[in-house]
């Protein structure tokens, strides 16, 4: 597979451009200490690809926390909000793989677990805003990254097919999305999912430690 031979690529953000992660478990954890609650050590990954009002009902439902779900979720908006527009950086390589497949004149898009007016603010930071033609949210989609929708409404966003697009992805669950979706994967890692690295590798068509591996 030629990595730079596809019309479009589809991207994940966080745990794939952005070290977002573990900024991620503490906006989660931040409503269970307000009430002297620990949260459970697997509710990331449990939760990570779903929308954010379908996490806050999962949570609220699998943990007793004392909010309504959308309670929860403003909670946690707002806290993204400030994390995602001063603390949030870029993984190794992000810059200059944009850089270079925009300059080649390629259709980048992205496809996101995060809601918009959280990360948008992040991409500008570093200026990687303009490098996007378009993005999609899971809160856009009828079905969360364990599913092709969100992945074939960006590719359609960026007037693409699947087989003209190359996706890249952290999760194994959006991995094996979009591979269902009929796209090619590139997995990417991420310390947060490293115990699926080796489902990883096996779901996706190329699977690196570092973005810094595709220029060599």
């Amino acid at each position: 597979m030629n990595l730079y031979s596809f019309e479009g690529y589809i991207f994940d953000l966080d745990g794939t451009l952005l070290d977002s992660m573990e900024a991620w478990q503490k906006i989660y954890a931040r409503p269970f200490q307000d009430v002297g609650m620990s949260m459970p050590k697997n509710l990331l990954e449990q939760i990570n690809h779903l929308s954010l009002m379908d996490s806050a009902r999962f949570t609220v439902d699998k943990t007793g926390l004392p909010y309504t779900p959308q309670e929860l979720a403003d909670k946690w908006v707002k806290t993204a909000r400030w994390v995602y527009g001063h603390d949030i950086e870029l993984k190794e390589g992000t810059y200059e793989l944009l850089e270079k497949l925009h300059s080649a004149g390629k259709r980048l898009g992205i496809a996101t677990a995060t809601p918009r007016g959280i990360f948008e603010p992040c991409l500008e930071r570093h200026g990687i805003a303009d490098f996007f033609m378009s993005a999609t949210s899971v809160d856009e989609v009828p079905r969360g990254k364990g599913f092709p929708d969100i992945y074939r409404e960006e590719a359609r966003r960026l007037g693409l097919t699947a087989g003209e697009c190359l996706v890249f992805e952290d999760s194994h669950m959006g991995a094996q999305g979009a591979k269902d979706g009929g796209f090619k994967v590139v997995g990417v890692y991420d310390k947060q999912s490293a115990k699926f690295a080796k489902l990883m590798q096996k779901v996706c068509d190329k699977y690196v430690y570092s973005l810094t591996e595709l220029f060599n």
